[in-house]
């Protein structure tokens, strides 16, 4: 199975950051959220550590026979990864829609403000600022806040620099930036990958300039946004498709398969 350089260098950027999710979850958390017995999700973990070992860090090393077998294990441990934190996700979810919801409010209102101004009319934008404070229509005044947004944020990160970044980091970035440029044209009206992918973009823009401004070598921002998670996110946005990194597909195929 061929896959694209970009998803190649995600992978490689992937299988540390899953070992280390792993270590932190704990085998016995991920045994017990999984449909895996505790010998085969032992087994698989000592495997894809074995393999993190032995593995070139150049992409175009890798043969294709070892790709195959390395995408398995990928979808497999991404899998088991994500349903041990599948309640985590959700709370987080919700956490954030909490934290960005007055922003989104503001921002609509001050826009809805300014057009009505200019003696124009957004019935719609009205009824989603007189809606309830509903868990649907706050993701909803959220989500429109994102999407007004979007002109403003690609601008901004057609001036990401990727110096301060790995190679695979830079590479995924770089692809990032050109599925943005290419696809904004035609970009949908409702929220999808494009629009993550442009404000993981904008973040990560944000980190590396605060980064370069923090005196003496201190991390400027949370450890939750540092430049290596906003990439793998970048990453997962863009190449999960691709991988198959989907939880309703896992089937879960067995490990000794």
């Amino acid at each position: 199975m061929l896959i694209s350089v970009g998803a190649q260098h995600y992978v490689l950027m992937l299988i540390p950051s899953l070992l280390l999710d792993i270590e932190k979850l704990g085998l016995r958390r991920i045994i017990r959220m999984s449909d895996f017995s505790e010998q085969e999700v032992t087994a698989l973990y000592f495997e894809f550590v074995s393999i993190k070992r032995v593995l070139p860090d150049n992409p175009h090393s890798i043969e294709p026979a070892i790709w195959q077998h390395l995408l398995h294990c990928v979808r497999v441990m991404s899998s088991l990864v994500t349903l041990a934190t599948m309640e985590d996700l959700e709370r987080a979810r919700e956490t954030a829609i909490h934290r960005y919801l007055p922003h989104a409010k503001e921002s609509l209102k001050n826009e809805y403000d300014q057009m009505r101004s200019q003696g124009k009319v957004d019935f719609r934008l009205a009824g989603i600022l007189r809606g309830s404070d509903t868990p649907e229509n706050s993701g909803q005044v959220c989500m429109e806040a994102i999407l007004r947004e979007r002109e403003q944020r690609v601008e901004s990160i057609k001036y990401l620099g990727t110096e301060y970044l790995t190679g695979h980091e830079a590479y995924v970035v770089g692809a990032a930036k050109a599925h943005v440029i290419s696809h904004i044209e035609d970009a949908p009206e409702d929220f999808g990958v494009l629009d993550l992918v442009i404000r993981l973009l904008d973040l990560l823009r944000l980190v590396l300039v605060l980064e370069s401004r923090s005196p003496g070598g201190a991390s400027a921002v949370s450890s939750n946004f540092t430049m290596e998670n906003i990439v793998l996110g970048i990453g997962n946005s863009l190449y999960r498709g691709e991988l198959g990194l989907h939880v309703s597909s896992l089937g879960l195929a067995r490990v000794n398969k």
